[in-house]
C-alpha cells in the first residue's frame, strides 16, 4: 500500500482537492438550486431562510479528482471508494427527499459492510492475546459500529456554519498525520486531500451560502471511519482504537450523550433534538461563530493529544488517552450544567 512521494506530489494532490472543491462549490450551489436540494429552517436548525445544501457534491468530486490523479491503490482503498460512493449517493437521496432514519441507517449497514468485506476491519489480535484471542472475533461487529457511528456523529454536529467541515478538516489533518508518521503513507495522503477538499468547502459554508448537506457529512464521517482504520493498524496494542477515537472525541461524545438523552427521555435515538453541544453554547451566549471556533479549539487538543499517543505508544499514552477522556467529561458537564441552571432560571 506504500509508495514513495515527494513533497511536491503530495502539495500538487492537497491544491487539486482544495481548489477543486474551493471552484465546484459556486458550481454545486447552482446544481441545488435547479435539483431542489434545499434546506428548508425548522425549529432544530439555527439558520434563517432556504439555503441550498449541495455542497457535498464538490467535497466528493473533488477528492475523486484528487484519487483519480494519485491511481495506484490496494484492495483497502478500493473498497474504501466503493462504500463512500454508497454514503454519497445515500446522502443525496437524503438531501432530496428527506430518508427515514431507519432507511439510512440500512444503507450505511450496506457501506460498512462492503468496507469490512474489502478488508477494512479493527484489527483486535493486536491487544487480545492468549486466552483472550477468542475474542478477536468481536473485531466485526466493533468495525462494523465504528463506521456507522462515526459516520453518523459527524453528521450530528453539522448544525453550524462551519462546524462539521472544520472539524472534519481538523481530524482529516490529525489522520494523515498519524499515518504518515506510521508509514502508511497512502492512507496519509488520503485523509490529508479529504482534509483539504473539506477546507475548500469552508469559505462558502461560513457565510451560509451553501450547506454540505448529507452527501457531505455522511461522506466525511465515513471516510474519517474507514480511513483511521486503515491508517491505524500499523501502531502498536490498543492504540489502533484510542488514537482515532482520541481525535474524533468530540462528535463521538456529543453523540453518545445524545443517545443516552432520548434513551432517558424515552424518546427515539434516531430523534433530533436542540440540545447538542453547539446547541448548548448558542443558549449559553455564544454566537454561532464563537460556538465553532470553541469546538475547532478542542478538536486541535485532541487531535493533537492523539498524534502524541500514537508516538509514545507507552503507558504515558494510556495515561494522555485517560486525560482525555476526562477533559471531555468536564467540559460537557460543565456546559450540560450551566445551560440547565440557565433553563431553569428562565
Amino acid at each position: 500500500m506504500n509508495f514513495d512521494m515527494s513533497v511536491i506530489e503530495i502539495i500538487l494532490f492537497s491544491l487539486i482537492a482544495f481548489l477543486g472543491s474551493f471552484v465546484l462549490t459556486p458550481i454545486a450551489k447552482k446544481i441545488s438550486q435547479k435539483l431542489n436540494l434545499i434546506d428548508i429552517p425548522d425549529k432544530r436548525k439555527v439558520h434563517n431562510g432556504s439555503v441550498p445544501r449541495g455542497g457535498g457534491l464538490a467535497i466528493y468530486v473533488s477528492f475523486i479528482l484528487a484519487v483519480l490523479v494519485i491511481g495506484n491503490f490496494d484492495k483497502e482503498i478500493l473498497g474504501f471508494l466503493i462504500s463512500s460512493f454508497i454514503i454519497v449517493t445515500l446522502g443525496l437521496f437524503d438531501d432530496k427527499f428527506g430518508l427515514r432514519a431507519t432507511h439510512k441507517f440500512l444503507v450505511q449497514s450496506l457501506a460498512a459492510i462492503v468496507a469490512i468485506y474489502f478488508g477494512i476491519q479493527i484489527n483486535m489480535d493486536l491487544f487480545l492475546v492468549g486466552h483472550l484471542a477468542k475474542y478477536s472475533v468481536l473485531s466485526l461487529p466493533l468495525t462494523f459500529f465504528w463506521i456507522v457511528g462515526v459516520t453518523n456523529a459527524i453528521n450530528i454536529i453539522d448544525g453550524l456554519d462551519g462546524l462539521a467541515a472544520g472539524v472534519s478538516t481538523i481530524a482529516a489533518f490529525a489522520v494523515a498525520t498519524v499515518a504518515f508518521l506510521s508509514g502508511s503513507e497512502t492512507v496519509g495522503l488520503l485523509a490529508l486531500v479529504l482534509g483539504f477538499s473539506a477546507l475548500g468547502f469552508l469559505p462558502h459554508n461560513f457565510k451560509s451560502r451553501i450547506f454540505m448537506g448529507d452527501s457531505g457529512s455522511l461522506f466525511l464521517g465515513f471516510s474519517l471511519a474507514t480511513l483511521s482504520i486503515i491508517g491505524s493498524l500499523k501502531l502498536a496494542a490498543a492504540f489502533s482504537l484510542i488514537v482515532p477515537f482520541t481525535i474524533l472525541l468530540i462528535p463521538i461524545f456529543d453523540t453518545l450523550f445524545a443517545i443516552i438523552r432520548r434513551i432517558i427521555r424515552r424518546k427515539s435515538i434516531f430523534e433530533g433534538d436542540k440540545r447538542h453541544f453547539h446547541h448548548r453554547l448558542l443558549d449559553l451566549g455564544f454566537s454561532p461563530l464563537q460556538a465553532v471556533m470553541f469546538i475547532y479549539l478542542f478538536s486541535i487538543i485532541f487531535s493533537g493529544l492523539a498524534i502524541y499517543s500514537s508516538q509514545v505508544r507507552n503507558r504515558t499514552g494510556y495515561v494522555v488517552f485517560a486525560a482525555s477522556l476526562s477533559l471531555i467529561f468536564v467540559l460537557t458537564s460543565i456546559v450540560v450544567y450551566l445551560h440547565q441552571k440557565k433553563t431553569n432560571n428562565v
